[in-house]
């Protein structure tokens, strides 16, 4: 028999029950309407359902075998046995280098956790098939313009967030996971109580060129959660976060988050946490948890402190060259996730 998450087993036993269409089955299952979406979305891919013409779905029965007693849910015991998905969100043509391999060998040597990989947009060549790889082309959205006909740009925040919408729909990504980037590295023993704890880096007040994309951004963020009387807590800490997959596509679908641009990350934990007090940190010298690699010319002992004392380690291009010779002698040996 098939298994089915909960959210899925309740789709289809509405489906069966005669709810056929995406309003019907919101108002059935009491999920939101992206929940269901994104359901419908996994159930489809796995020709557990099928849609007709009219737009109406329909469970095929001969892919899945329904135990109308205990549903086809997974149990919890069940659930709770499943590797936790790490998810990477990948754009090839933004690397500077080989950071996402070696970001791989950091997570296969230091989480100290049953989990799997899942990366959405491109594909290396040097992908195994140890790594779930969810094809992605980049996601456009209107630009912002006093214009007729407004240019389909790429806004790399809406990007990301259509990325992980995306894994989420496929039915890869299920309840809690683990949103990482490709230039995010563990430095020593990594648990998931490390993760999921809180870390902000001061407010939505400032961040990027002023009247910048990610300015704007920024901007967007922090005025669509005063509106909603939240917190503005930055939660873009380039640092490995936990998140629920339920509770991000709510997220998006209250905000509209795939048609303009805002920072995913802080909408959803001054969402969901509006009362916390997250741990500040800003991958200064000062910094106890995140080591920032942002410039070529860093010195060896700054690194090799970086890397004896601190848990996390994140780069941008030029920083990328600093930090290169000792990732590569720190995570020299190849991953399963390389072929």
């Amino acid at each position: 028999m098939t298994e089915l998450t909960v959210n899925q087993d309740n789709v289809v036993q509405e489906i069966i029950a005669g709810h056929h269409t995406i309003e019907s089955l919101v108002e059935a299952t009491n999920m939101s309407k992206s929940s269901v979406s994104g359901t419908i979305t996994s159930l489809l891919k796995k020709e557990i359902i099928t849609k007709d013409e009219n737009g109406s779905y329909s469970v095929n029965h001969e892919e899945i075998e329904i135990d109308t007693e205990n549903g086809g849910a997974v149990s919890e015991e069940e659930h709770a046995a499943t590797p936790i998905a790490v998810l990477i969100p990948y754009r090839k043509d933004e690397a500077a280098g080989e950071e996402l391999k070696f970001a791989l060998r950091a997570l296969e040597q230091n989480l100290k956790e049953d989990f799997r990989v899942v990366i959405v947009g491109d594909k290396e060549d040097w992908f195994s098939p140890e790594i779930t790889h969810i094809p992605l082309a980049p996601h456009l959205i209107k630009e912002e313009c006093n214009c007729p006909t407004p240019a389909m740009i790429r806004d790399p925040q809406a990007d990301v967030t259509y990325k992980v919408f995306t894994a989420i729909a496929s039915g890869e990504i299920e309840g809690d996971f683990i949103l990482t980037n490709d230039d995010i590295f563990l430095l020593g023993a990594t648990y998931l109580a490390d993760i999921a704890v809180l870390k902000a880096f001061g407010n939505l007040d400032k961040g990027g060129k002023s009247g910048g994309i990610y300015n704007k951004n920024v901007k967007r963020t922090a005025k669509a959660l005063e509106g909603n009387q939240l917190p503005t807590h930055r939660y873009g800490t380039h640092t490995p976060m936990l998140l629920n997959s339920d509770k991000v596509l709510q997220v998006i679908e209250k905000y509209n988050a795939l048609e303009k641009g805002f920072l995913l990350t802080s909408l959803y934990f001054n969402e969901v946490y509006p009362d916390a007090r997250p741990i500040q940190v800003d991958g200064t010298a000062k910094d106890p948890i995140l080591g920032s690699a942002y410039r070529p010319d860093i010195g060896k002992d700054i690194l090799n402190a970086v890397f004896s004392k601190r848990k996390f380690l994140n780069c941008d291009t030029k920083g990328w060259n600093a930090v290169k010779p000792i990732v590569e002698t720190v995570f020299s040996k190849p991953s399963r996730y390389e072929k």
